[in-house]
């Protein structure tokens, strides 16, 4: 069996879940960021869409989503810097926004 680009993207959509918070604040940031300035941003932009509720509430719930992007090749990870590790967004995770806002227009 083979599986097209859209469906390909399309079953890595279905399986984001809440992961696609931080595709967004990356795509949106588009500059590199710390694992917990990340999850500032995220519950910032989570909380002010979510009557005041914190998406990422732990540093473990941080380190599962941010395990499970980095697997899946949705965001690239730079830990060459002060120790500090740092996430982008890849160009994977960048087509997986589009297709997102696609159908969300639809």
């Amino acid at each position: 069996m083979s599986l097209t680009r859209d469906q390909i993207l399309g079953i890595l959509l279905d399986n984001l879940k809440e992961g696609i918070w931080i595709l967004a604040i990356l795509h949106k940031e588009e500059a590199p960021l710390a694992k917990e300035k990340l999850k500032l941003k995220v519950n910032e932009h989570y909380k002010s869409q979510h009557d005041g509720i914190e998406l990422i509430t732990s540093r473990h719930i941080l380190d599962v989503l941010c395990a499970r992007l980095e697997g899946a090749a949705l965001v690239d990870v730079d830990t060459s810097r002060h120790r500090a590790t740092k996430y982008s967004i890849s160009e994977l995770g960048k087509l997986i926004i589009e297709e997102y806002g696609k159908r969300q227009r639809r």
